[in-house]
């Protein structure tokens, strides 16, 4: 066999080889944690009633770990728990928002705040491309906001959009007494290209009697 033959020959034969070879997954780390589900038609995210003291339920996921792969800049947001030694993260569950984007449920706690994020997860990049607020708890003597979501098709397009509650509970002295105020507001996440999108509420207060979530007072 001439030397040019022979070397075409080899140079096949490897080829062949590294064809057979099992690829190895990409995906993130982070996904180990996450519990894979099959969603409701409709969820409801909040806080635990009894907030901090709340069983844990989840899978820890090391500190190095999470704020290592997630953006800083998606945790922009939750300042007060982001990149803190003090935080217990946890992993909760996986499920689909289309063939091609996964939500990846997160529970972070810190002392008594509270807070419960969606992480987007796209499975073509494999990586996570975002991150909403759906639960919180957290404030200090002068006022707490509690947040609260449903996730539902809310236009009938197919595909899972938000909506997110929040009650704002103030006090303050009057007098020889103490004002205790309380306001309520919604606020509409559509899911548009790969994220989801604030739009206009018309109806804030039928929204409001709509999708109620449970107050701490």
């Amino acid at each position: 066999m001439p030397f040019l033959d022979k070397y075409l020959f080899f140079v096949a034969l490897l080829c062949l080889l590294a064809c057979r070879q099992p690829v190895k997954s990409t995906e993130s780390p982070l996904l180990s944690y996450f519990q894979t589900t099959t969603p409701a038609d409709t969820l409801h995210f909040e806080i635990a009633e009894d907030g901090a003291d709340a069983p844990v339920a989840g899978d820890t996921i090391p500190n190095s770990l999470f704020f290592k792969i997630i953006d800083p800049v998606f945790l922009q947001e939750i300042d007060y728990i982001a990149d803190s030694a003090q935080a217990l993260v946890l992993g909760r569950q996986r499920f689909p928002l289309n063939d091609s984007t996964d939500a990846c449920l997160v529970d972070i706690r810190q002392f008594w705040f509270q807070h419960q994020s969606l992480l987007v997860y796209d499975k073509r990049s494999k990586s996570f491309t975002g991150r909403v607020t759906v639960a919180e708890w957290y404030g200090g003597d002068g006022g707490q906001v509690l947040t609260g979501s449903w996730m539902l098709d809310y236009d009938g397009d197919g595909d899972k959009d938000l909506v997110r509650r929040e009650i704002e509970h103030s006090s303050r002295p009057d007098g020889d007494e103490v004002r205790e105020d309380f306001y309520e507001s919604a606020l509409l996440l559509m899911w548009e290209d790969g994220r989801f999108v604030e739009q206009p509420v018309s109806d804030t207060a039928l929204v409001v009697k709509q999708f109620p979530i449970r107050s701490v007072w």
